[in-house]
């Protein structure tokens, strides 16, 4: 393209500009030393000279390489130096803290959520990080390293020395990337060139004086004429902290009736004990209608009556008190980075990265009783109650029936380990057509794979705990060491493996096609294959048994294998057509196309495109706008995923009909008689699970995508940049586990509904006609979602200046915002009642954080061999829906939250060694409540800091 020299130095530096400040801060200028010219995380201006020189490259969210790194996308930059000012020793904790990203994510502070769960890649505890561009979740955002798909999105597994910077697309990419890049993608840029070697030491704890962390990092690089390698070892160790060592977790808050009760478990560790009313009136319980009461152990051994009083509604346990508000993980990576030039127009290369991370969660030990199986005789030695503790009457013995309910301290906490290891490989060729042609070509193969063992120590195991308490293990008395010894007996550790991998070949090739008034036009295209593949296996006494809904442990850890893969064939072209150059009132105009076709051997094809325009009307504006197609074709999970149960109550349209109401729908009624009280108990068995589990079919999500913007770099003020951009994403046939009241409402207003299948009532031969034994819930095509918002960036670089005598050094700014709209979500568009709510500005257990505003504020200095960086990030107040446990309908405000870090270095180039200090949450601002309903340790977790004010310090040495 023929831009002017002015030009192309305003686009540079407007593009390097952006890549040295990020809302995670401006870059850090370090000292000048004879190892270090430049300032690291600080690119120094091209002089116009400099912009001949050059090269083109490919820029995140475009095919096409190019000069003017400025374009029609909106990329927002980390360099080194933002990454390092943070003092972050993983990766995930600096990019969770952009603006535009909200929503639901995982990261160390998720505790855990225990076996089987839903999404066996999306377990709390396991320590990793995960991104929600635009709040649309983490399925929705695209994790690549240097353009190439990770199978596992945890970007805390990146060893972050190998990382050069970091490029951050909030907008629809699908056409450049495939799918999931609907939210947007966030691209890993490896390390080019390095050379030299680095050691680094760090270490932190909190004013609390726990969640202490401490790790190194070694990288050592050369490069020869035709030949460049970096190698890197990184390890860092992140202590366990207690929930019960913060005021606001240290015990689960409800709000209820208006209401804030500190509240725990009725499971007890003495007992929550019914018994008749001949045996509670010797204590002066209150009885109830049913003619029973409830006592609990009071002292003694609990082996005669005597040691025992009644339960009051007080009796309850902090279960709380023993989550972790960051969890235990270690971590350690290891990468090689390199390339051989084998003639002067192919050049070989690999990239390779190992990642072994030990990490778990804890929750408190179990509950269990004769809800779960459990049965204590009333003949046996340890029962001094003369009846028998059982979920239903036992043939034959008229005094059992009795509900017992306990909590197994005995046993110990349930510590749910996970051992994750993650290795990726991007080899290849590379090369030109010749000298004199400006055609590139790229032929490379990826690898990835990932398995994470996950055990859950300390899970009652029903047969086993039977055999001990029939063996005289006195579950009434769990105080004595040696119960506790017996009781131990009565646990196991079931053991989940998950493994994923994808293996993937690509060719592209890019380059001028002829020679327009305007410009070059330029072409790239490309294919790739790539295979994806998952299993996920579960110790054979945990498998749910989907006849029962139980296992041989408790149901909450009860999982099911699940098994699948699929390929997918991709071609796709991208082409950047010049309109105008050097014309009044356009300087430039360009317009990109692009277009990708995919194959998926589940879903089928479809073919996606965008249009960008580029608009330069004069050499400090640029107008730029795109319109593109997204898709997300099902993964894996939602696709296989073995069974996992889950309990909701169930508003079933059949209750109170009459005959010829019940005949009117005798489908979603089958078997229910006239005038049916409903189900007992409320509750109803679902079984979530994978569409091919329950034989379903799937289809991509797929929506647009749309981006208008402007970016102003006025010549009249150096060193100034601003954009602003307005971006609007809508999504259709979402994919999303349906649920219960929809299955049933939709069969019930349509009996030709493909979610009939999924309802199962007890037919005429059971006691209970009609009643609900289970209703498959899986992953469907259903729902429509849209958001929209205005991101608005400002940096600026002061000029500088002197106060008399006294240099003070050089200052740089930078503002970062973003702000969400509206957050249109309809989740059954279609069916009677459907309705599209607003979530922008609130919270909610499904959607999260979606805070309207969120932004940063960041102040860097530098002179000599010093530095600091000031930060400041916000969140925007907002409203937290449903938050009353007793009272429907009912919304809390949440305050806004401003937290500051500070951060001062200083070199010694006398030794090669520079020092870091800084303190994050300076104000050791407490995270606003959300209480139990929907939230960890009554806060969430996905967006507020929980550990308080965080100091930290590392020392680098340069060799």
């Amino acid at each position: 393209m023929k831009y002017d020299l002015n030009r192309l130095s305003s686009a540079v530096r407007l593009a390097l500009c952006a890549g040295i400040f990020s809302v995670a801060g401006a870059a850090q200028a370090q000292a000048t030393t004879p190892d270090n010219p430049e300032p690291t995380g600080q690119t120094a201006l091209p002089s116009k000279k400099d912009a001949k020189t050059l090269q083109s490259v490919v820029v995140t969210g475009s095919l096409i390489k190019r000069v003017d790194v400025e374009t029609a996308s909106p990329v927002v930059t980390l360099d080194r130096s933002t990454l390092t000012n943070s003092g972050k020793p993983v990766l995930g904790d600096v990019l969770q803290q952009l603006p535009s990203i909200s929503g639901n994510a995982t990261n160390p502070q998720n505790n855990s959520n225990g076996g089987g769960v839903a999404s066996p890649l999306l377990e709390a505890g396991d320590g990793a990080s995960r991104v929600s561009l635009r709040g649309l979740g983490i399925n929705r955002t695209l994790v690549l390293v240097d353009g190439q798909r990770m199978s596992n999105p945890d970007i805390n597994l990146i060893p972050p020395d190998m990382i050069e910077r970091v490029d951050v697309l909030a907008e629809g990419a699908s056409t450049v990337y495939g799918s999931d890049a609907i939210g947007g993608v966030v691209n890993f840029i490896l390390r080019k060139n390095y050379k030299g070697a680095q050691f680094s030491l760090n270490d932190g704890i909190s004013s609390h004086g726990d969640a202490k962390r401490h790790g190194f990092n070694l990288t050592a690089g050369t490069t020869g004429d035709r030949y460049s390698i970096a190698a890197g070892l990184d390890y860092n160790k992140y202590d366990e902290t207690l929930a019960a060592r913060r005021r606001f977790s240290r015990q689960q808050l409800y709000l209820s009736s208006g209401a804030v009760v500190p509240a725990g478990s009725s499971s007890i560790p003495t007992g929550r004990i019914q018994v008749p009313a001949s045996i509670a009136a010797q204590y002066g319980c209150a009885v109830n209608s049913s003619g029973t009461s409830q006592v609990t152990l009071a002292s003694g051994d609990g082996s005669a009556l005597g040691d025992y009083r009644c339960r009051l509604a007080s009796d309850t346990y902090n279960y709380a008190a023993l989550n972790y508000i960051q969890t235990a993980q270690k971590r350690t990576n290891g990468f090689v980075l390199g390339s051989f030039n084998i003639t002067d127009n192919v050049t070989a290369f690999v990239d390779a990265f190992y990642n072994h991370t030990v990490s778990s969660g804890q929750d408190a030990p179990s509950p269990v009783g004769t809800g779960d199986g459990l049965i204590i005789s009333s003949s046996n030695p340890i029962n001094p109650f003369g009846i028998t503790f059982s979920q239903n009457p036992v043939a034959g013995d008229p005094n059992s029936g009795y509900n017992f309910q306990t909590r197994l301290t005995g046993a110990g906490t349930r510590v749910h380990s996970y051992t994750t290891n993650t290795g990726q490989v991007n080899a290849g060729l590379r090369g030109a057509f010749g000298q004199s042609s400006s055609w590139i070509w790229d032929a490379s193969i990826n690898y990835s794979h990932t398995k994470r063992d996950q055990r859950d120590t300390n899970e009652v195991d029903i047969p086993a705990l039977q055999a001990a308490v029939d063996g005289g293990a006195n579950i009434f008395n769990q105080a004595d060491p040696s119960v506790g010894s017996l009781l131990s007996q009565g646990v196991k550790t079931p053991i989940y493996v998950f493994t994923q991998s994808t293996k993937q070949a690509q060719v592209d090739a890019s380059g001028e096609l002829w020679d327009l008034p305007a410009g070059a036009m330029q072409l790239s295209v490309g294919a790739l294959y790539r295979k994806q593949f998952m299993n996920y296996t579960v110790s054979d006494f945990a498998v749910l048994n989907p006849v029962t809904t139980t296992c041989q442990i408790l149901q909450e850890a009860c999982g099911s294998p699940g098994r699948g893969s699929f390929d997918v064939k991709e071609i796709f072209a991208e082409t950047l057509i010049p309109l105008l150059s050097d014309k009044p009132w356009a300087r430039s105009l360009n317009i990109d196309l692009g277009v990708r076709s995919s194959n998926y051997s589940t879903t089928g094809t479809t073919t996606n495109g965008k249009v960008a325009i580029e608009w330069r009307p004069t050499d400090d504006l640029l107008v730029r706008g795109t319109v593109s197609q997204v898709f997300r074709a099902p993964n894996l999970n939602e696709l296989y995923d073995g069974r996992t149960l889950v309990q909701p109550n169930l508003n079933d349209p059949c209750v109170g009909l009459s005959a010829a109401e019940l005949a009117a729908h005798p489908v979603a009624c089958q078997y229910v008689p006239v005038n049916w009280a409903g189900n007992s108990p409320a509750q109803v068995n679902t079984f979530y699970s994978g569409a091919a589990t329950v034989g379903a079919k799937l289809k991509p999500e797929k929506g647009k995508s749309i981006d208008m913007g402007l970016v102003y770099d006025p010549d009249w003020l150096p060193g100034l940049s601003t954009s602003l951009d307005f971006w609007h994403i809508y999504l259709s046939d979402t994919l999303t586990a349906i649920q219960a009241d929809t299955v049933v409402g939709s069969c019930f207003n349509n009996s030709a509904s493909p979610y009939c299948s999924f309802i199962h009532r007890e037919d005429n031969t059971s006691r209970q006609p009609g009643q609900v034994f289970l209703i498959n819930t899986p992953v469907v095509n259903l729902g429509n979602l849209s958001t929209s918002g205005i991101d608005y960036t400002l940096r600026y670089k002061l000029p500088h200046f002197n106060l008399g005598s006294i240099d003070p050094g050089n200052f740089r700014a930078a503002l970062n915002t973003s702000y969400t709209s509206t957050y249109n979500v309809n989740a059954t568009p279609g069916q009677p009642g459907a309705r599209t709510i607003n979530y922008a500005g609130t919270f909610t257990p499904q959607f999260g954080n979606i805070a309207r505003w969120r932004g940063t504020v960041t102040l860097n200095w530098d002179k000599g061999n010093w530095n600091a960086q000031w930060q400041s990030r916000y969140i925007n107040h907002l409203t937290a829906l449903n938050a009353d446990a007793a009272i429907s309908g009912v919304n809390i405000p949440v305050a806004s939250v401003i937290y500051h870090s500070f951060q001062l270095g200083y070199a010694v180039p006398s030794i090669h060694t520079r020092f870091d200090i800084g303190v994050d949450n300076i104000f050791d601002k407490q995270p606003p409540l959300l209480y139990q309903n929907g939230s960890n340790y009554n806060v969430d977790t996905a967006t507020y800091d929980v550990l308080g004010r965080y100091y930290w310090a590392r020392a680098t040495v340069k060799f």
